[in-house]
């Protein structure tokens, strides 16, 4: 009876490990203000790096730079990230973050923050997906 417990015991013990140890993963988007909110308490919460995207429904560079995300490489690779998309146009609290949490100017401005400890990083939303790509290893 003893050695059955220890069985499942050590067998939780090792799924419990690997749960924790699964990176985080999602193509969900978090969307303006709230989102960016709830964005920043999952990086907390899974550890996970989380990409920051402004954009405004105008912007011929941002309608650019939306294709690029649509590459599968691109996909892939922010599937590991938690992704935020923040119109500074749609409010008080959007044009803050925008502003003065991130010092932006222009559109699109896109921000890689590796974890809760790091400050943003601003990247180019330039193609290639490789030369994309390559800017989120850094």
């Amino acid at each position: 009876m003893i050695r059955k417990g220890f069985v499942w015991l050590a067998l939780a013990s090792v799924l419990l490990v690997t749960a924790m140890a699964r990176a985080y993963v999602s193509s969900s988007w978090y969307e303006d203000a709230s989102g960016y909110e709830e964005a920043a308490r999952l990086q907390k919460l899974h550890h996970a790096p989380m990409f920051v995207y402004f954009r405004v429904d105008w912007c011929p560079h941002c309608k650019a730079f939306d294709a690029l995300l649509d590459d599968g490489r691109v996909r892939g690779k922010l599937g590991e990230a938690i992704k935020v998309r923040v119109n500074p146009e749609h409010g008080d609290a959007e044009r803050k973050i925008f502003a003065e949490k991130f010092g932006a100017k222009g559109y699109p401005a896109i921000y890689w923050v590796a974890s809760e400890n790091d400050s943003p990083r601003r990247i180019s939303g330039k193609g290639p997906a490789e030369t994309f790509l390559a800017q989120l290893d850094r």
